[in-house]
């Protein structure tokens, strides 16, 4: 099994580019990196990263389709191609749902954001600029007209989608090289029941798509430490209040019972409690929690589910995940 390393835009630009570094000494298949409309800005941090390494993978985990233009992906990742020595996968999502609608842009009501077409269309565009033919593309969501690529791709760059949705984890398997299945939470049931939706498309299209998923990772050599990194950790109480749908937790014997006092201290506003109720099973279930063979364990889980690429996602003591992760996959 490959691994993958994914990490949020808040690390320092000189950071990234020595974790970067240092995940490719100890083995990584690739970094990946959020994408964010209020943090560093995910092109400058792969294109330093690809100038510090030689051979680790990196891509971007994901650059947001409602502000990149699909003509300035291509010709933008294009480039990062060139200049990585053919390393970079183009991530693609729709985009964040709490902040695209604070720009303008709409994701609900889906009737009218239709995301599908939009996924579809910026994947059809990015691939007509990259033939190097002139492109005229009249889409719903996209128009391009007379425009031809001025030089000439260095190599060919994989497409991965990002969703949630069903129905575009089928098209992925369709249009692009991969689909990436979680941003960060899931359960290994959960994650293969997104799996079945790419296998729909994969029976569709006749070929497999790299599958790969974020999983919030916490390492420490004591557990009860790892876990509660998590319990610390303000986008797991966001998620598990907000996000996390209860079917996937229901294979797990975590019923609404035992998370009703921790979203009741949510919606009150009271964060610190709601971090405090958050049950135990809830952190073993959505993350990658423990030591590193613990770790190789849970995410051979994952691997049945049908996760080809696992993207772990550290926080607390970063340095010693990645250490732990690289010695366990040795």
């Amino acid at each position: 099994m490959r691994l993958g390393l994914g990490f949020n835009p808040v690390l320092t630009i000189q950071d990234a580019v020595a974790t970067a570094a240092t995940a490719e000494a100890l083995g990584f298949d690739s970094i990946w990196m959020h994408e964010s409309l209020f943090q560093r800005d995910v092109v400058t941090y792969l294109s330093c990263m690809a100038a510090g390494t030689k051979r680790v993978g990196l891509g971007s985990g994901v650059i947001n389709t409602f502000t990149r233009h699909p003509v300035t992906a291509a010709t933008t990742f294009a480039t990062l191609s060139e200049s990585s020595g053919g390393r970079v996968t183009l991530g693609l999502g729709l985009g964040s749902f709490p902040t695209i609608p604070l720009i303008g842009g709409q994701i609900f009501p889906v009737e009218k954001a239709r995301p599908l077409q939009r996924i579809k269309e910026y994947v059809e565009v990015v691939k007509l600029v990259w033939s190097g033919d002139n492109v005229d593309f009249d889409g719903e969501f996209f128009q391009v007209h007379g425009l031809t690529l001025g030089f000439k791709p260095s190599g060919r760059v994989p497409i991965f989608i990002a969703s949630l949705s069903p129905k575009i984890q089928a098209l992925a398997a369709t249009v692009a090289d991969g689909v990436i299945l979680s941003p960060a939470l899931n359960t290994a049931w959960g994650t293969g029941r997104m799996v079945d939706n790419v296998k729909r498309g994969e029976a569709r299209s006749g070929r497999r798509v790299e599958r790969a998923s974020y999983m919030l990772t916490s390492l420490a050599p004591d557990h009860a430490k790892a876990v509660q990194v998590v319990r610390d950790y303000y986008f797991f109480a966001y998620q598990l209040a907000e996000v996390v749908e209860p079917e996937i937790l229901a294979p797990y014997g975590i019923g609404e019972e035992k998370l009703s006092p921790m979203k009741d201290a949510w919606r009150r506003g009271d964060v610190a409690e709601a971090k405090r109720l958050i049950p135990e099973e809830t952190v073993e279930a959505l993350t990658i929690t423990g030591t590193g063979d613990q770790a190789l364990d849970r995410l051979k889980e994952y691997e049945r589910s049908g996760v080809t690429l696992p993207i772990a996602m550290p926080i607390g003591d970063v340095g010693y995940a990645m250490r732990e992760l690289a010695t366990a996959f040795r």
